[in-house]
Formats: structure tokens, C-alpha cells, sequence
């Protein structure tokens, strides 16, 4: 069913959302953009900037199961959506648990921990356990086979580019000028940015808008 208030957004769109993620079994709260939930079920974190969302979709930034969600939204309107493990994180893979021995993290000056997220051949693994001199690491997603529920609203979609930079620029408290230059590229001077927030804006809009030009006054 589509019409005027469904969220018929297309591969490059800019999604504005809020949602909330909660495992199928428990109910328990693993991922929201809500202040509030997030503190309620203690998953709160200061260095979180909570709130409405923008993810630029048909991109992986959110799970598929979600941006089929999506398609399924109504404009401004929450709703709640089952989504099966291969469209959320994926099916757990036992080839992915592997054992190592300590030793080998000693030599990264690692004391392993059951829990603990670390980093191996690039890749990120959990502490599964550790006994005698052996630590079981887990590869796969910490919600690999689970079945999950995403409370979703979506906002807006945004198709024009200038608009995209525009919400990208406010939702990051970023001031700046866009213009438009030969060949009908935008180039955004962006103003009294940090230059680490400068680079992070830098990044985040020309994979949302190709091409863009961005520098600092």
C-alpha cells in the first residue's frame, strides 16, 4: 500500500528516523535513539548524541530489515516491525567461535576477559571464556541469531542534495555556506568548525552527496 504519507524512499535518499530495538525474546533494550528508553534500560551513554537520526539509505547504515521497514512506514507515525535474524545481524555461524591461546594476547599486553570486545586480524571478536592458557573468542555479531523488534518513526525523507547537506550540517550543530559551482557541483564552506568535526562532516557529506567540495573558512 503507497500514497502520499508512505516513506517511499529510494537508494540515496536521506532517512530522518527515530527508533528503538529491542530483542524478540526479552523485550530487553539494545539500541535506541530515545534519551529516556536508553537510561531506563541502562544502556545510556554520555558520549551518545540522542534524538532523531538521518541515514542515507540502500547504503548498509542500517540493518535491511530495517529499510524494508521503512518502506513500510508511515510519515510521522511509529510502528513496530519483527525482524528475523538473516535481515537483522545475521545467523550465528559456529566456524566463527575460535579458540587462541593467551599468549597471544599477552603479546598485545591483552589481559582477556569473558566479555571483553577486542581486535584481531582486523576484525572485532568477543570473550567467550578463558581457562588454561586457552581464550574462546566468538566472531559473530553479538546479536547473530536473534530475532528483533525495531519501533520505527520516520520523519522525513530527504531526495534534494543541497537539503541533505543542510540536515547533515544541523544535526551535527554545524554552521556553513553552500554554493553551487561549475558543472552544478555544491562546495560547502563550513564556519568555526573543529577540525576534527570538520573532517568528520567532511566525510559523512561526501558519502551522502558525491562530488561535494568541503573546506573551512
Amino acid at each position: 500500500m503507497c500514497g502520499e504519507n508512505m516513506a517511499n524512499a529510494k537508494k540515496g535518499d536521506l532517512v530522518k528516523l527515530e527508533y528503538t530495538g529491542r530483542l524478540a525474546k526479552t523485550g530487553q533494550v539494545f539500541d535506541t535513539t530515545d534519551e529516556s528508553i536508553a537510561k531506563k534500560a541502562g544502556i545510556w551513554e554520555s558520549s551518545s548524541a540522542y534524538g532523531p537520526k538521518h541515514a542515507l539509505f540502500g547504503s548498509g547504515a542500517i540493518i535491511p530489515g530495517m529499510e524494508e521497514a521503512v518502506l513500510q512506514c508511515q510519515l510521522g507515525k511509529t510502528e513496530d516491525f519483527a525482524i528475523e535474524p538473516k535481515k537483522a545481524f545475521g545467523e550465528r555461524d559456529n566456524a566463527l567461535v575460535r579458540m587462541i591461546a593467551e599468549k597471544e594476547f599477552r603479546k598485545q599486553q591483552v589481559q582477556p576477559q569473558p566479555g571483553m570486545m577486542v581486535t584481531l586480524d582486523g576484525a572485532i571478536a568477543r570473550v567467550k571464556s578463558v581457562t588454561s592458557g586457552r581464550v574462546v573468542i566468538d566472531y559473530n555479531h553479538p546479536l547473530a541469531g536473534e530475532q528483533v523488534v525495531y519501533s520505527i518513526k520516520v520523519h522525513e525523507i530527504i531526495t534534494d542534495d543541497r537539503k541533505k547537506i543542510e540536515a547533515i550540517l544541523s544535526s551535527n550543530a554545524l554552521s556553513g555556506d553552500i554554493s553551487q559551482g561549475a558543472g552544478g557541483k555544491l562546495m560547502v564552506t563550513l564556519k568555526g568548525a573543529p577540525p576534527e568535526k570538520a573532517e568528520a562532516a567532511r566525510r559523512t557529506i561526501s558519502a551522502v552527496v558525491p562530488g561535494t567540495e568541503v573546506k573551512s573558512a
